[in-house]
């Protein structure tokens, strides 16, 4: 059995781009949307029999009728080629509210033919062309999932976090206990494992994160843990394959050093072989600089942007800078230099401007504080600005204190 591997698609995000007079659609929305053809283009050609989605499919969990739709037709593509999909709900997904649906809840009410929708703990059976895929899933779980109202009534945050996570391993242990090496099984996890590298996500979490342990996962008969809700692609364990995939696209300067793909799996002989295959995200590039020691800020600037390679990248500026060159750059011709070199946009420009010491008198001249008032301090402290103040110019905000004072 051959098996896409996706989480993370987080369908919606907007950051970072903006709107496409030829389409009407938000160009970073263009973005997530051709990594996800990308993805799906390489699962049709290497022939998958499942695209096993691990959850996030949006950015929240009211998508516009914009996002339904674009993924709705994704969802189309793949049931045409006659691969099944299997859809587990993340943390943008459900709804925290008792009763409300969660945002890929119209394709079980449809009742879309091989499209299995797992918002609930459970051992699923899924019809596919190589056969039934046998998948425990675990999607993330609130508080309602798991508790009635009673139990929930009056329960501190503490004993209902232990209480949770007691009942989610205790079904995970028994439902392993019947677990036959022969059928080969799939666990599906939105979560957080220990040992996991975090990232972006901790911004994005929706809810209560719930970390388990990775011992809970390893059981005879476990081909392949398929993970989701870490942006950050990395294998948490070997044996059995415990994966995240990752984000398809990047969500921010987090980010920016991540590859993002998907994972193709092919599961023989109840043992799972996997590979990560990258794709083309949108690139985010940072320019860090300190300009203070530069007689020709702006040429040495102009040189490193030179130097990068933008085209198509999202791109920020964090420049250090004294507060004279600060004076001479200008943030129109910086951003000029950038849109020539081909940056796709401009995240923001920022001069983290040096500060002159201040003068401390109590530590240097203390015989300045003998009988010093209120208008003597400040005459003090504006004689020693930098860039120096005029004499006219001291003398107007004296004056100024002066009317103050008085009144």
């Amino acid at each position: 059995m051959k098996i896409l591997h996706l989480a993370d698609l987080h369908i919606g995000v907007e950051n970072y781009g903006r709107l496409d007079p030829g389409t009407g659609l938000h160009t970073r929305l263009a973005d997530y949307l051709e990594r996800l053809d990308e993805a799906l283009e390489l699962g049709l050609q290497e022939g998958v029999d499942l695209v096993l989605i691990a959850g996030d499919i949006y950015k929240n969990r009211s998508p516009n009728p914009t996002h339904q739709r674009e993924f709705a037709r994704r969802v189309q593509r793949l049931r045409a080629a006659d691969v099944a999909v299997f859809i587990l709900t993340g943390n943008h997904d459900i709804s925290p509210a008792a009763g409300r649906a969660h945002s890929v809840e119209i394709f079980r009410a449809l009742e879309v033919e091989g499209v299995t929708i797992a918002d609930r703990p459970r051992l699923y059976e899924v019809p596919t062309r190589a056969g039934p895929a046998r998948i425990l899933a675990v999607p993330w779980v609130t508080r309602q999932m798991l508790l009635s109202r009673e139990e929930l009534r009056g329960a501190s945050f503490t004993d209902i976090e232990y209480e949770v996570r007691r009942r989610l391993e205790r079904f995970i242990e028994e439902q392993a206990r019947g677990f036959d090496p022969q059928r080969p099984v799939i666990i599906t996890f939105h979560g957080s494992l220990d040992g996991a590298q975090v990232g972006a996500e901790r911004v994005m979490t929706l809810g209560q994160d719930l970390v388990l342990p990775r011992s809970l996962f390893i059981h005879p008969g476990v081909a392949y843990v398929a993970l989701g809700h870490i942006h950050r692609h990395q294998v948490v364990h070997h044996d059995p394959p415990m994966v995240y995939p990752g984000s398809l696209e990047r969500v921010d300067f987090g980010e920016r050093d991540e590859p993002k793909g998907c994972v193709l799996v092919e599961i023989t002989g109840g043992k799972a072989r996997w590979t990560f295959h990258p794709l083309r995200a949108r690139p985010f590039v940072s320019i860090e600089e300190d300009l203070r020691r530069s007689s020709d800020p702006a040429g040495a600037l102009a040189a490193l942007i030179a130097r990068q390679d933008l085209r198509g990248a999202v791109v920020r500026v964090e420049l250090r800078v004294t507060r004279e060159q600060a004076d001479t750059l200008r943030s129109e011709e910086i951003r000029r230099l950038l849109d020539d070199a081909g940056a796709f946009v401009v995240a923001g420009i920022v001069f983290h401007v040096e500060r002159a010491g201040r003068r401390r008198f109590a530590a240097a001249e203390p015989e300045l504080l003998d009988g010093l008032t209120p208008r003597r301090a400040l005459e003090l402290y504006l004689r020693a600005r930098q860039p120096p103040l005029s004499p006219e110019r001291i003398a107007a905000l004296l004056a100024a204190a002066d009317e103050l004072m008085g009144a």
